[in-house]
């Protein structure tokens, strides 16, 4: 199992071309996002939404926001990896609710949790609280791309994308959302990336044992 994780990850590359003819299944596609729906999450508030937009003139739209990347319009599948901004408002009630629905249990045996979900979200101003929605998103968006490459199906992570363009064509304001990345899902075309080898520091650089 480790060396098929390894071999998975040093397989895997962020895609910059894919191949339009080559679509993957929707089941494929629905492994990914379950998985991104697993994530853990910081008191489990899962601040974020996986937006799938299929409809090809919005991905065209997209792709203009997307500084005329390729992958937008040609990959199988594109998500948007949203942020929630209404966190101080919705998500302690939320969780509670959650809660207390799937583990069968009474509100009032929840003080706790509530306790220390109010209390964390409390401890932020607004611009402070949008960046730990934001960076709670890269969660999920990092577990997608992980499984993607153990189903051998290429994907392409993206950031550079106008945040506000993309926000509007999607209407995510009115959804009380924030766009946050980019996920491209596919098979890779001629790209030449895919030839270079991966560059990245070595073990002994980035991890520090302390015994």
């Amino acid at each position: 199992m480790q060396e098929k994780i390894l071999k998975a990850l040093n397989w895997r590359y962020a895609v910059k071309v894919f191949d339009p003819t080559k679509k993957i299944t929707e089941e494929e596609l629905h492994t990914i996002l379950e998985s991104g729906r697993l994530a853990p999450s910081s008191i489990g508030i899962e601040p974020w939404k996986f937006i799938v937009v299929e409809n090809k003139e919005l991905r065209q739209k997209l792709r203009a926001a997307g500084y005329d990347q390729s992958k937008i319009t040609d990959a199988s599948y594109l998500i948007i990896i949203a942020r929630r901004t209404d966190v101080r408002q919705n998500i302690a009630n939320e969780l509670i609710e959650r809660t207390a629905d799937i583990q069968k249990v009474k509100h009032e045996d929840l003080g706790g949790l509530r306790q220390m979900a109010e209390g964390g979200i409390s401890r932020h101003d607004d611009q402070s609280l949008d960046t730990w929605a934001r960076s709670q998103t890269y969660i999920p968006f990092g577990i997608m791309i992980h499984t993607a490459a153990l189903l051998g199906i290429d994907a392409g992570p993206m950031e550079g994308f106008s945040a506000e363009q993309v926000d509007e064509i999607l209407g995510l304001k009115e959804k009380n959302l924030k766009s946050t990345t980019m996920l491209t899902l596919g098979h890779r075309g001629e790209d030449p990336a895919a030839e270079r080898p991966k560059v990245r520091r070595k073990f002994e650089d980035v991890v520090e044992f302390i015994k």
